[in-house]
């Protein structure tokens, strides 16, 4: 009776024995192929709406600051022709207008600088989320410490590529800050 049973547990040994030798096997190069070609179509493809996006939100930004200079500039021609009357008054009106148009102008160019590094950000985003998908795609050919490192790696690179986006991104916001401050916006 109990060589009966040995036979199934060796059996059963001898089985998980192969599944468990099969999990560290690299992937099929056709199928390592597929998956990159994959992961490329699809970083393209957000890189492109990344791309889009910043384009369009940009050129809004770009719509609403020339906007706002054309009404900044009928603003202060409005007020000289109304302060005709007295050189005094009429020079403390502009000087104001101006003034007034300067804050907006700067108010607007500043939300055009903030748009763009949005959309800068977006863009160097999708290029690092792109090349790490592709990447870590490649890592499925090799197996063992080489998948790792090489994971590794593409983690670090993307770390190295998102932190210097953001940094670039907080300074543009700064410079922003800075613009508009100068004049009071």
């Amino acid at each position: 009776m109990q060589l009966k049973t040995r036979y199934p547990i060796l059996a059963f040994a001898i089985a998980a024995t192969f599944a468990l030798s099969a999990c560290d096997r690299a992937e099929d190069p056709a199928k390592t192929r597929e998956d990159v070609a994959k992961a490329q179509a699809s970083a393209a493809k957000e890189t492109q709406d990344a791309r889009a996006d910043a384009m369009k939100k940009n050129a809004d930004a770009q719509a609403d600051l020339a906007k706002t200079q054309a009404t900044a500039t009928r603003d202060v021609a409005e007020v000289r022709a109304d302060a005709s009357n007295t050189v005094g008054d009429a020079n403390a009106k502009v000087a104001d207008a101006t003034n007034d148009a300067n804050k907006k102008i700067n108010a607007e160019q500043a939300d055009a600088i903030r748009t763009k590094a949005k959309g800068d950000y977006n863009i160097a985003k999708a290029d690092a989320d792109a090349a790490l998908k592709v990447a870590q795609q490649r890592c499925d050919a090799v197996t063992g410490a080489a998948r790792d490192t090489c994971q590794n790696t593409a983690k670090s690179s993307y770390d190295q590529s998102v932190a210097a986006a953001e940094s670039r991104y907080e300074q543009s916001k700064r410079d922003a800050d800075a613009l508009e401050k100068r004049t009071g916006g």
